[in-house]
């Protein structure tokens, strides 16, 4: 079975092209803005950034985004922020402190509570990474187009939504 056969068994895949179209953009529009202070969620219509940006920039850094990830720039797709590292990260920290828990020595468990937290932040950007690369992203946009973006207010808070088609 091909890694191709694996993507199109997981679940989600537009959610996954429009992470990866997500992660790309803001790090193309980071390039733009180097104090740029947003966040975003992907959906299976587009993703939302969390955040006032400036339109224009975003529909330009999105239609960079779309076109690099066409062209096969996969990497953008990656971005060392993502909530995916967190969770990887709080996951081993998590099951290091369960099977710490379980040893029979006070020592063991003792020495286990305090090492886990560290083993959990250094695992967690390096294996979020090839979570979002095989799992929560999926750079393969062939047919994918931006179709609109618009700002609007959600709990007082502004935020833009980025909408997608699949053609």
């Amino acid at each position: 079975m091909s890694t191709q056969d694996l993507q199109e068994l997981l679940p989600g895949r537009r959610v996954r092209q429009n992470h990866a179209l997500e992660h790309a953009t803001i790090t193309i529009l980071s390039r733009a803005i180097p104090d740029l202070r947003v966040s975003a969620r992907s959906t299976t219509r587009g993703f939302t950034v969390f955040g006032d940006v400036d339109l224009g920039q975003l529909r330009r850094a999105s239609d960079e985004a779309l076109l690099r990830l066409q062209a096969g720039e996969a990497e953008l797709a990656i971005h060392p922020n993502c909530g995916t590292n967190l969770v990887v990260g709080a996951s081993f920290v998590a099951l290091g402190a369960l099977l710490g828990m379980s040893a029979s020595r006070i020592r063991t468990r003792v020495a286990s509570l305090a090492l886990l937290p560290f083993v959990g932040y250094s695992a967690a950007r390096p294996l979020g990474q090839l979570v979002q690369k095989y799992i929560t992203t999926l750079p393969d946009l062939r047919g994918v187009r931006v179709s609109e973006i618009y700002r609007r207010k959600l709990l007082g808070f502004t935020v833009v939504e980025v909408r997608t088609l699949q053609e």
